[in-house]
């Protein structure tokens, strides 16, 4: 991980200082999983969303992520689409995720304790280039996680990652994904495919 990527982590660790962190009590260095598939009737109800399955892992796999945070793997696949699109970057617990810049509540279904904020990673092997912030709200019980994006994020269509990463676009449908947590077998080959740095 990048040392810009680390300070900004380790900032927003430390303005979270006195939450409780849900994020390290939650997820295990080793590893977590999270995953939804939508089924026919969810998408006919929404056709305004693309996005079909959503796979989220989330673990401790640089040797310089703080203890306190986690490195991030998000695959997203697209109707018509036959490539995935992934996403990785970090995530640390911060009271500010569910607050914009004006501190008021855009999203107001967030515990303050149970948010972290995510950030994308626009290019790797050290480079500081951001590629976006979304949020990720943990259930209390550590079963479920409702991933909050911003309107794009950068990553890459596909798993080679030796290409420059692409800026996906996502509409209002696209945005917010409620997972439920599976067994972490079922992000292995996600984890050992896609790169965090």
């Amino acid at each position: 991980m990048s040392r810009p990527i680390c300070a900004l982590l380790f900032l927003a660790l430390s303005s979270a200082a006195a939450a409780k962190n849900q994020l390290i009590e939650k997820i295990p260095p080793s590893d977590a999983c999270f995953f939804r598939r939508y089924d026919e009737a969810h998408l006919r109800a929404r056709p305004g969303q693309t996005v079909v399955s959503v796979r989220l892992s989330l673990r401790r796999a640089l040797p310089l992520t703080p203890e306190e945070a986690r490195d991030l793997r998000l695959e997203f696949r697209h109707k018509g689409r036959g490539k995935p699109f992934y996403v990785v970057g970090g995530c640390a617990s911060s009271e500010g995720a569910d607050r914009d810049i004006l501190g008021a509540r855009p999203i107001r279904s967030f515990r303050d304790e149970a948010a972290a904020q995510c950030m994308a990673r626009g290019g790797l092997g050290g480079s500081a280039e951001e590629g976006g912030e979304f949020s990720i709200d943990l259930a209390e019980d550590g079963a479920s996680v409702t991933l909050y994006m911003g309107d794009g994020v950068s990553g890459w269509r596909g798993p080679d990652q030796k290409k420059t990463s692409t800026y996906l676009e996502l509409s209002r449908q696209d945005r917010v994904f409620e997972l439920e947590r599976v067994d972490p077998s079922a992000c292995v080959d996600l984890d050992k495919a896609i790169a965090v740095d």
